[in-house]
């Protein structure tokens, strides 16, 4: 769509960032401000204008630190396109096929920056319906979580579900596949991410979009802890959950997740509290018990020299 070097508008074109099924990304300079910034471009131009603006809409109701902010959406010589926050990074999809599967608390962490993106997103009634790897950006310099693209994203005002079947299978919820989505099958997709990020896989992994739909409405799914037991009992519930194949024993808001979460790692500090308290004290009586072999009086931690009687301690 676009090359290398072309100037559009007062974009200066420096690279592609990469192609998905909806459009295609580049590497940009706002030669007015003097940033970068990433434009994507829709592979459907011909459709009408105010269903091109659609994504970029949505995307602009919702500021968030950890959603990609879109800046402008504009039209040179025929060509539509969206102008959004540069992020330099990688995602999570690219950062798996690296490390195949991250540490419980690096997950956690993510998990926790993806469930407050999309709790701001669901208070402006927008339900995203594509929450995958793919579409969650990790920033070079903080590690920061950025949801994007939201071009499957839809509004739900006084609807109660969005009807069109569309979304990325492996992290779709069974009624999503019905045609059905809400708030909560957001809630699923983030349980299929945090699952992969721990065992290197999707819940239910399968070519067959029709067999996913199979074993996700019968709950056929494998408890993370029976694949990675380094997994902590409480967070393989957590998952679970957000797995659920019924809307109703799913977590209901994002909040929920937060709570569980922090619950546990509540429990977990404090489990770290006592144990360095006990260290502390097992230090401190190892120090207490140890004694000057010639006059037996207690000697001060690391001492060389006995101090009452002057007999020189060797440090073993």
């Amino acid at each position: 769509m676009f090359l290398a070097g072309q100037k559009v508008g007062k974009y200066q074109i420096l690279r592609s960032l990469g192609s998905g099924g909806f459009g295609a990304v580049f590497l940009a300079k706002d030669t007015w401000l003097n940033i970068l910034v990433a434009i994507k471009v829709p592979h459907k131009q011909t459709i009408e204008l105010f269903k091109l603006l659609k994504e970029s809409r949505l995307q602009a109701a919702l500021d968030h630190p950890n959603i990609v902010r879109m800046i402008a959406a504009e039209k040179e010589n025929k060509i539509f396109f969206m102008v959004m926050e540069y992020i330099k990074g990688r995602s999570l999809e690219k950062v798996l096929d690296e490390k195949k599967i991250l540490s419980c608390p690096q997950a956690t962490e993510y998990v926790l920056q993806m469930v407050s993106a999309v709790s701001h997103a669901h208070a402006s009634k927008i339900v995203h319906r594509d929450i995958r790897p793919s579409n969650i950006m990790i920033a070079d310099q903080d590690g920061k979580v950025k949801i994007t693209d939201f071009g499957t994203s839809v509004w739900l005002h006084n609807v109660p579900y969005a009807s069109t079947r569309i979304g990325s299978p492996p992290y779709m919820a069974p009624e999503q596949f019905q045609g059905k989505a809400t708030f909560r099958s957001d809630i699923y997709s983030i349980g299929c991410v945090y699952y992969e990020m721990l065992i290197g896989r999707p819940p239910i992994f399968d070519p067959d979009p029709f067999k996913i739909l199979e074993k996700a409405k019968q709950g056929k799914i494998t408890p993370p802890r029976l694949r990675n037991t380094n997994i902590p009992k409480e967070i393989d519930q957590i998952i679970m959950r957000c797995l659920s194949a019924k809307v109703e024993d799913r977590y209901q808001t994002p909040e929920e997740i937060v709570k569980e979460i922090s619950r546990f790692k509540g429990t977990d500090s404090k489990k770290s509290e006592i144990e360095d308290i006990r260290r502390r004290i097992q230090a401190r009586e190892s120090r207490m018990n140890h004694r000057c072999w010639n006059c037996r009086k207690p000697l001060p931690y690391k001492a060389n020299q006995c101090p009452y009687c002057g007999e020189k301690i060797e440090i073993h």
